[in-house]
């Protein structure tokens, strides 16, 4: 009789990307992911980033149809932060109205999403409403309702304060604080239509927080007052620090200046100065547009490495 040959099964073949283990598949999506980011960071913002570097140290010319620099070095940044006395001044502007706007974003985008994230009914009507901010943020309507704001030739707010602010004043409160608040207050419409991100950010970060910690505080007997303090403001303080950045680069990236009588933005005021029909001034306005990048970059990390130490990360 003829041995039977026992044939050994052979065990398919496992892909590659089944033969990784959990970690290294999270790790490859995330790349998968971040690549369109990437593509747009090295070619659209990097090789910019350092053409305007180099136009900055550069006195710019036109050869033979073709743009050419001559090194110089610093001198364009001397000439920017040493001569024009006006360049200074709107950038201390910037940064003034960036410390008094950035605050009351983050201020008023958590209190509409704790307001929203509520149980009550049309909960989804009110949140489609404040997603509204988003379209108007986009170019077009920005456009439109600047176009509109131009049309009508004033420069008073929609609503006259002057009631309001007598009324600060005859309660006591200081005069620097009662402009303050006025200022606020004329300012909504342009805070609420920037907050609108941040309100998606805050409301997916207060949904995140687990019910049964609220249970707990309640049982215990807390107000909420202090379950604000001890468990939403703890737990969504990594959301604030999202906000911060995103808010401190809106806010530089939208500045707006006082040039003469009228207002500005600070981008169309370098944009003017750069191209003005002499090649001479592309690097004096290359130094221009870095020293404000540098300042707006330099802005986000101090108060990221502030922020950053107060923030709680749970696992």
């Amino acid at each position: 009789m003829k041995k039977e040959t026992k044939t050994a099964e052979k065990k398919p073949t496992l892909s590659w990307y089944k033969r990784m283990d959990f970690s290294k598949k999270t790790a490859l999506w995330g790349i998968i992911f971040l690549l369109p980011w990437l593509i747009g960071l090295v070619f659209f913002f990097l090789r910019p980033l350092v053409n305007t570097l180099w136009y900055s140290l550069c006195s710019m010319e036109m050869v033979n149809g073709k743009f050419s620099g001559t090194f110089i070095g610093v001198d364009n940044f001397k000439y920017v932060l040493g001569v024009n006395a006006n360049y200074t001044r709107y950038l201390a502007e910037s940064f003034t109205n960036m410390a008094k706007e950035v605050p009351f974003q983050i201020f008023l985008a958590l209190f509409i999403a704790m307001l929203l994230n509520g149980e009550y009914r049309g909960r989804g009507f009110f949140r489609a409403i404040f997603v509204i901010p988003i379209i108007l943020a986009t170019g077009v309507a920005t456009f439109e309702l600047a176009e509109v704001k131009m049309s009508t030739a004033t420069t008073e707010s929609v609503m006259d304060m002057k009631w309001l602010e007598d009324l600060i004043v005859n309660s006591g409160i200081p005069q620097q604080l009662t402009s303050l608040l006025v200022t606020y207050v004329q300012n909504i419409f342009k805070v609420v239509t920037t907050c609108g991100v941040q309100i998606l950010l805050f409301l997916s970060g207060l949904q995140a927080i687990s019910p049964t910690l609220y249970e707990v505080a309640k049982m215990e007997g807390c107000t909420q007052f202090e379950t604000f303090c001890k468990i939403t403001l703890p737990m969504v303080s990594p959301t604030i620090l999202v906000c911060l950045v995103y808010s401190i680069a809106e806010s530089f990236a939208s500045a707006t200046i006082t040039v003469g009588d009228s207002t500005q933005s600070f981008s169309s005021y370098i944009q003017s100065i750069t191209f003005n029909g002499s090649p001479e001034y592309y690097g004096y306005g290359a130094a221009m547009s870095f020293i404000y990048f540098a300042a707006t970059l330099v802005t986000v990390g101090v108060v990221c490495g502030i922020v950053s130490k107060g923030v709680f990360y749970y696992d």
